[in-house]
């Protein structure tokens, strides 16, 4: 198989930390829109990351597509997606006030950053981190046991540190100091896993801006 996009897009990052959880072997493009639109648009005809290229030749995109197609790969004893209920929506909605979070704080960092300076809208940008705030105070109420989900981790857990870890990149201020102490454990404990610290963005701020947005 081969993976399409760069590590510093979080939606990226999430397929390879599964893929490498589960065990696949691929082969990693780091494509962006920004340097190869055209064959971004190939691969995903909207053209955004990530992209995974099947040994048919078959193409999946969007990484919550994408994972779905893995979880079945890996089966139900191993997927980080719980078969059972009620513990499977319970980390889907983990995953979705993770996956909001990294979305919000993308809205309020390109308000800022993609816009002229006289087309930067203050209340905007406001609402979008509060919106993001917001999430992360849910997340960081969470006592890990160890992983938000209990003893085992969960695609919860991929989501929520690719999240975190992407935030501490791009918008540094954000998460700095005491700030979510549970949610920066988190990070260290899931960072010193081979397939996060394998795959973990070594990027400035400027690229991973652009990588965000391409997704």
């Amino acid at each position: 198989m081969i993976l399409f996009g760069r590590y510093r897009s979080p939606f990226t990052r999430r397929v390879a930390v599964a893929m490498h959880i589960y065990g696949f072997e691929y082969e990693h493009r780091p494509i962006t829109a920004w340097t190869h639109l055209e064959e971004l648009r190939r691969l995903n005809p909207v053209g955004r990351v990530p992209a995974l290229q099947l040994d048919s030749g078959e193409l999946l995109f969007d990484s919550y597509a994408i994972l779905d197609y893995l979880d079945q790969l890996a089966g139900p004893h191993r997927a980080l997606l719980p078969a059972a209920e009620p513990r499977r929506h319970e980390v889907q909605r983990m995953i979705a006030c993770a996956m909001g979070a990294l979305e919000k704080m993308a809205h309020a960092l390109y308000a800022q950053t993609m816009v002229p300076p006289e087309k930067i809208h203050a209340p905007w940008i406001e609402h979008s981190e509060a919106q993001a705030s917001s999430a992360l105070r849910w997340l960081e109420a969470i006592e890990p046991s160890p992983w938000l989900a209990g003893q085992d981790l969960t695609h919860a857990d991929v989501a929520t540190v690719v999240m975190f870890d992407f935030i501490g990149t791009a918008n540094p201020r954000f998460v700095e100091g005491h700030r979510y102490p549970k949610l920066r454990a988190l990070s260290a404990r899931a960072n010193d896993l081979p397939a996060f610290r394998q795959t973990f963005p070594s990027s400035s701020v400027d690229q991973s801006l652009p990588a965000l947005r391409a997704e």
